[in-house]
């Protein structure tokens, strides 16, 4: 009887599990949080299947994945986030809506929010670089098995992982920036208005390598010194 009782329990959990990784469908719409309005092309990666969707001019994209993976959802000017259903409750067909958020906000927008502290600031800039866990390369033994390690370097997934992990880092490198943006303009360091925040960025140059490594102070020095410097090329100077 103990025998039977185990054997079903047994079977039982074979079933759930094999459908629980059963193929299921995603319906997804995409919007900016701010505006509210669809965002056309916004590419959704699955690197699990080496697959990459976009969404259409209404802003949706449809198609199956396995209930454990984990989607990158990313766009130029927008926080790249990670979408996952494997906590849901088990089904064939999941909608989700995405909000994006816009790294600037434009002068029209009315957005309130507490500006963060340096020391909020310091703790994102010693995560820089950090891969999520789904992107790391599986580990190979390249000496042991030579084909596989090539393979895993030229191969397409390989190629998505790079690309996505380049968008990420950068997607933090400029969040980051222009936070400290917002937190020398809240204590008159700078007089820098928002909509040249992505000017005043590429016109700085500063790599991830650097905010991630070098002291608060600075850090401070190197982003004011480069202000004086671009206000007066962008004829912002008074």
């Amino acid at each position: 009887m103990k025998f039977i009782r185990t054997t079903i329990v047994s079977l039982l959990l074979v079933s759930f599990l094999g459908s629980f990784s059963q193929p299921v469908k995603v319906r997804i719409s995409v919007f900016d949080n701010v505006s509210k309005r669809a965002l056309a092309g916004v590419n959704i990666i699955d690197p699990k299947i080496t697959a990459t969707f976009a969404t259409d001019a209404g802003g949706n994209v449809t198609y199956n994945i396995n209930q454990h993976d984990t989607l990158f959802v990313f766009f130029p000017g927008y926080k790249t986030i990670q979408v996952s259903v494997a906590d849901s409750i088990p089904k064939n067909e999941y909608v989700l809506l995405i909000y994006l958020n816009p790294f600037a906000i434009g002068l029209h927008d009315v957005v309130i929010k507490a500006p963060k502290t340096l020391e909020q600031i310091e703790d994102e800039r010693k995560k820089l670089g950090i891969t999520p866990k789904e992107l790391e390369r599986p580990e190979i033994q390249p000496f042991a098995s030579p084909i596989s390690a090539l393979y895993e370097i030229f191969s397409a997934r390989a190629k998505e992982r790079e690309k996505l992990k380049g968008q990420i880092a950068e997607d933090d490198r400029q969040k980051i920036f222009k936070e400290l943006l917002n937190y020398y303009n809240e204590r008159k360091l700078i007089d820098l208005p928002e909509n040249h925040y992505d000017d005043f960025i590429k016109f700085c140059n500063l790599p991830a390598d650097y905010l991630k490594s070098h002291s608060d102070y600075d850090i401070m020095k190197t982003i004011t010194t480069s202000y004086k410097k671009y206000i007066r090329l962008s004829g912002l100077e008074k």
